[in-house]
């Protein structure tokens, strides 16, 4: 099999994307071509690119793997990660999210069909986008954390998600959210999460959520700072007690928001969203697992 390897040096913390290219390199059992991207959107167009190839390896983070998504061609190609960013959503999830257990899973190449997010985004503008994504989506406090950490707690690597996640104080809006045949109620929320995978970030947020299993899993946050405080503690301890205003389940959401805020789409933030349209696409592509 014939592999494109796509790298983001951008990723993570300094030179981790290099780290995990000379590692790629030295593996004898894997053929596989490296390039490195230079401007966001390189991942996409490389992926376009990659006609040649059976599969592309995403070598970065969750925001690396929507990119590459974007431009891969899901009924041939096949989807490999080697974790080098923040949070490696994904990758946790793949079981493949320790460098020296993803390299050994390419070369052993155990794979299993992987579920897709589809998309749809409206601005404030009356501009909108279509994308897929494989991780996380999000408004609200996951949002405010994720801009703190990486702006602001850079060079704590892979720790500046959880590290912000005890600092940041939850602000209040009020959105419509609810499923595809669902009515749409106002409601004040503090966040909003539609996830694919059972991580967010370093966090096992959705502990019932697999990427195999065809729904989308739902989080409805409603609480102030030392509530959610409360809630970040018990999940980084493996417990349930503490939760969100709600979890739940369902293949389709719609989200309206009274307005336009900053939407996170695996890493990427999205500034003037107010609409939120995200549709399941189960068994989309074929990925490299740690176990089948």
């Amino acid at each position: 099999m014939k592999w494109l390897a796509i790298a983001n040096p951008a990723a993570g913390r300094a030179r981790e994307a290099d780290r995990m290219i000379d590692r790629l390199r030295r593996l004898r059992d894997v053929d596989a071509e490296i390039v490195r991207t230079a401007a966001p959107g390189d991942a996409t167009r490389l992926a376009e690119a990659s006609s040649a190839f059976d599969g592309v390896i995403a070598i970065g983070g969750d925001g690396t793997i929507a990119e590459v998504l974007q431009g891969l061609d899901l009924r041939r190609q096949q989807l490999a990660v080697l974790p080098a960013g923040h949070g490696n959503c994904l990758a946790r999830d793949l079981e493949v999210g320790d460098p020296g257990r993803a390299l050994e899973a390419l070369r052993r190449g155990a794979r299993r069909p992987l579920d897709l997010m589809d998309v749809g985004v409206g601005f404030q503008d009356g501009r909108t986008e279509r994308r897929l994504c494989a991780s996380t989506l999000a408004v609200g406090y996951v949002t405010e954390v994720v801009m703190f950490g990486r702006h602001r707690l850079p060079q704590l690597g892979r720790a500046a998600y959880a590290a912000a996640a005890m600092v940041v104080v939850p602000g209040v809006f009020e959105a419509r959210m609810a499923g595809a045949d669902e009515p749409a109620r106002p409601r004040h929320y503090t966040g909003l999460v539609i996830n694919n995978t059972a991580h967010l970030a370093n966090f096992r947020g959705f502990p019932d959520a697999s990427v195999h299993d065809g729904v989308l899993d739902v989080m409805e946050q409603g609480h102030g700072w030392s509530r959610q405080l409360l809630h970040n503690l018990s999940v980084l301890a493996g417990s349930r007690a503490f939760g969100p205003l709600r979890l739940r389940q369902a293949a389709s959401e719609r989200l309206e928001l009274r307005e336009a805020r900053t939407f996170m789409a695996d890493g990427e933030l999205l500034h003037g969203v107010s609409r939120v349209a995200v549709d399941c696409r189960p068994a989309a592509v074929t990925c490299v697992v740690g176990s089948a």
